[in-house]
């Protein structure tokens, strides 16, 4: 009985490694082995994902030149001639890379890794929407030589990958969301929040229109955003600018207090000095009133004294 189980277990295991074998494997374009170069954005977008996860987008303004850039990995065991790499959009527009084609092939040795660029123009929104994400697919088109011995024979096949996360955005939604990223840079100058209470005005303004403009972008009113979130950056360089003129005024009050402080010790100084001479030639007065007492009683003295008898 234990010698027809294992039997059937090996006859399986011989043929799932005689099946390994006849599986081919291609060149690959490996997980996440592409990317958009120079976006005008890259990021959730929450107009296109409004609630949560919210994955990241490429996004180009209309009319921009967007890079592609394709790695491909030959993992096959042997040399690969690429004959063309492109991205297919889901606007029925085909852009192929410029460094290969027929006429001019990329050998790929085993192993080797190449990066291929495709670039290409954005179409305007009536071509290619900014109202959704679209999706492309890319395509590593090569042959090879079964028969390493016999080069007249050859055998073509590709690898394809997806992805959707490609956006176009018109002039407003760039603009809006450009407004958004340098909104966000701006934090009150402590934790205490604004010392100037005209900028702390602002601020609160510049909040409310931020909320504004953020609502309207998620309703896809990118126009309406740009402005509310002008306005809200607007009220910021405002706030920023009040703030630093309160704090100059009260620099140029501190300034002054220290310098009449100073003034007032530097008075305070001179009196005292002042009335140490004072007291100084007030007791050398003394004294020389003293002297001339002495000297007065002495004169005195000696001018109320009898004359001596004389001898006889």
């Amino acid at each position: 009985m234990g010698l027809k189980m294992k039997k059937p277990l090996f006859v399986a295991i011989v043929f799932l490694l005689a099946l390994a074998t006849l599986i081919p494997v291609y060149a690959d374009i490996p997980r996440d082995g592409w990317t958009w170069l120079g976006t005008t954005y890259t990021g959730p977008d929450e107009y296109y994902s409004p609630s949560a996860p919210r994955p990241d987008i490429n996004a180009y303004e209309s009319g921009a030149t967007a890079v592609l850039a394709v790695t491909v990995e030959n993992d096959e065991g042997r040399n690969i001639t690429v004959t063309s790499v492109y991205v297919n959009m889901d606007w029925d527009n085909t852009y192929k890379s410029a460094q290969v084609s027929t006429t001019n092939t990329e050998i790929l040795e085993d192993d080797a890794v190449r990066v291929f660029f495709i670039d290409f123009k954005v179409p305007n929104t009536t071509i290619a929407s900014n109202l959704f994400v679209h999706s492309y697919k890319m395509v590593v088109e090569y042959f090879y030589y079964p028969n390493a011995s016999d080069l007249t024979v050859t055998k073509k096949d590709k690898y394809t990958a997806f992805s959707n996360d490609f956006v176009v955005y018109t002039a407003d939604q760039a603009d809006a969301m450009d407004l958004m990223r340098i909104i966000g840079e701006f934090f009150p100058p402590s934790p205490y929040g604004w010392r100037s209470v005209r900028a702390q005005i602002l601020w609160n303004r510049a909040e409310n229109e931020t909320c504004n403009g953020e609502e309207y972008y998620r309703q896809g009113e990118f126009h309406k955003a740009k402005q509310h979130l002008s306005a809200a950056l607007d009220h910021i360089n405002q706030a920023w600018d009040a703030e630093e003129a309160y704090l100059t005024i009260q620099e140029e009050l501190s300034t002054r207090r220290t310098e009449a402080e100073i003034r007032n010790l530097d008075s305070m100084a001179n009196f005292f000095n002042g009335l140490s001479t004072l007291w100084t030639l007030f007791g050398i007065g003394w004294i020389l009133l003293g002297i001339g007492y002495i000297i007065k009683w002495s004169v005195h003295a000696r001018r109320s004294k009898p004359p001596e008898a004389s001898a006889s």
